[in-house]
């Protein structure tokens, strides 16, 4: 294994970068006009890290929601939405909404169970974020952002916005090209079965869906740890019987 500065020998590599790698930002980026301040929500930190001025929040997802109704607290927010997702509370009958997936084990659906193809096929969901909340504290509702000139921003229904400041909540791409492994990688996707591949001694956590609907979640990735940690043992065995 290549590091920045040397070759390492070992007999074991596990990648656990997450699936949260490249932060993705739609090419008309580059047309806005530099005097409009752009962040993507993996460096936004909080409202006074901002310029002030109006702000245009895309991405309809949990980052943009959230982002969105911090900052209109402070200042004229548009949230621009291309996809719009479930949307689930974050509480039910006073539990967090993690306690009932955990409880009722929905959490842990094998990915390739009937269930767990059909919670695939319906996407993500935003949890906690309330539209309305958001129109009552002064957030405007704009369809998918598609282009950009100078200082403004146009959206799918034909609209336009002049904004000081973009933060694209626009998520993120994975990237393994730094995998230099035949037969490790398929069209830039991991290939494995629950984080093993068949390069031995070579496996992945936190993969999405690596195994179940938790598998890219802190706080449920110890399940999939314990396997692949199972496996790695079991090859160091065999490794050294032989």
């Amino acid at each position: 294994m290549h590091t920045s500065d040397r070759v390492v020998l070992v007999p074991q590599v596990v990648v656990a970068t997450g699936p949260f790698q490249v932060p993705v930002v739609p090419s008309f980026a580059h047309d806005l006009d530099p005097s409009v301040h752009q962040v993507h929500s993996a460096e936004y930190r909080d409202p006074a890290s901002l310029p002030d001025g109006s702000v245009l929040v895309v991405g309809g997802g949990n980052s943009g929601f959230q982002i969105a109704e911090e900052l209109a607290a402070s200042r004229q927010v548009d949230l621009a939405i291309g996809t719009e997702y479930p949307v689930l509370p974050q509480r039910v009958l006073g539990r967090d909404l993690f306690w009932w997936y955990t409880r009722t084990r929905l959490i842990r659906v094998p990915a390739t169970s009937r269930l767990g193809r059909r919670v695939q096929a319906r996407g993500e969901f935003v949890i906690g974020s309330d539209r309305r909340r958001l129109q009552a504290a002064g957030v405007r509702f704009r369809p998918r952002a598609l282009g950009a000139s100078g200082r403004t921003v146009r959206f799918a229904d034909g609209s336009t916005a002049n904004v000081d400041v973009v933060v694209w909540a626009t998520g993120y791409r994975s990237d393994h090209s730094w995998i230099d492994v035949p037969g490790v990688l398929a069209d830039g996707r991991v290939v494995h079965r629950r984080g093993v591949t068949d390069v031995p001694g070579l496996s992945f956590v936190g993969l999405p869906w690596q195994h179940t609907r938790g598998s890219a979640l802190l706080g449920f990735v110890g399940g999939d740890a314990a396997h692949v940690a199972d496996v790695a043992r079991r090859h160091a065995e065999t490794a050294a019987v032989t």
